[in-house]
């Protein structure tokens, strides 16, 4: 999501420095134009936004904070946007290390994958001050076409792990009801076209329709990030006092799923369910023993 974000920022014509904390190539990236950034301890002396987009909380931490992060000394100027899904608790340390360096801060999860992001159409859920959203509205625009500002502090982490919490739950329904349609003889095809038609259709069921039909579980949304965002919700919830029996016991699932199926798109949780229930998988897990038929 990172490279396809600086992408899109490249493409708006945004002049850009990267970082990032692998060794990945960025080749293509410096060839459009962006420039490298050496160290994120001097990144308030050439830019006056910072944008983060890591896979959790510790990379967060790394990135944001101590004496080399980019919120690692007083600077008051700036604005930080984290566009990262992480816990409240993770983004609160973030903020006050913020305020503490005198660097505006809002969180700005997204709804979208990196295609989603590349064609302009992201969503992005978006909380903080009102003034400094107001001052950062055009940017963020700019990466995606609906910016829907939630409210102050953490409410856009809730809104975030809500929302891939109802994902977890509408994925593992759709495995069962697959699976329980196949089983008694009804093509695969048929029944997502009578669904995504019925009042359970829904964007994100004609959104996966066709890679479910092809067997295609190429990652949107690896089932081990999935995994990472219930046990945030879950971590929520608890904080909250708040009882999810249904969310507890997808997560339950989810996690089994990350066992031969982590790296690919979250959608295993139906090849998960064909294994379990000695069915026939549309792709084996790479890495356990398959219990169902392959055939």
């Amino acid at each position: 999501m990172g490279r396809a974000l600086a992408a899109r920022l490249i493409d708006q014509e945004f002049p850009l420095l990267v970082w990032n904390r692998s060794d990945r190539d960025l080749t293509s990236l410096y060839e459009r134009g962006a420039q490298r950034l050496v160290s994120l301890d001097t990144l308030w002396e050439m830019a006056d936004v910072a944008i983060s987009f890591v896979a959790d909380d510790d990379a967060l931490r790394a990135v944001c904070l101590g004496s080399s992060g980019i919120l690692g000394r007083k600077v008051d100027h700036g604005l930080l946007i984290d566009m990262s899904t992480v816990s409240p608790t993770a983004s609160e340390e973030i903020a006050a290390a913020a305020a503490r360096a005198g660097v505006g801060y809002l969180r700005s999860p997204v709804s979208g994958n990196p295609a989603v992001l590349a064609a302009g159409s992201l969503t992005l859920i978006v909380s903080g001050p009102p003034d400094v959203f107001d001052a950062a509205v055009t940017l963020l625009s700019s990466v995606g076409p609906t910016v829907l500002y939630v409210g102050d502090g953490e409410l856009a982490r809730v809104v975030k792990l809500a929302i891939n919490a109802g994902l977890a739950v509408t994925t593992e329904m759709l495995a069962e009801l697959i699976v329980l349609t196949e089983r008694l003889g009804l093509d695969r095809a048929t029944f997502l076209g009578v669904l995504g038609q019925s009042v359970l259709g829904s964007p994100f069921v004609k959104y996966k329709t066709a890679g479910l039909i092809d067997r295609d579980y190429t990652a949107t949304f690896t089932t081990a990030l999935l995994a990472k965002d219930l046990r945030l919700a879950g971590e929520l919830a608890q904080r909250a006092g708040v009882d999810l029996p249904v969310t507890a016991l997808v997560t339950s699932l989810v996690d089994d799923a990350t066992a031969g199926y982590a790296d690919v798109d979250f959608a295993a949780l139906l090849p998960r369910l064909q294994n379990a229930s000695g069915l026939a998988i549309d792709i084996p897990p790479t890495d356990t023993e398959v219990v169902g038929r392959t055939d």
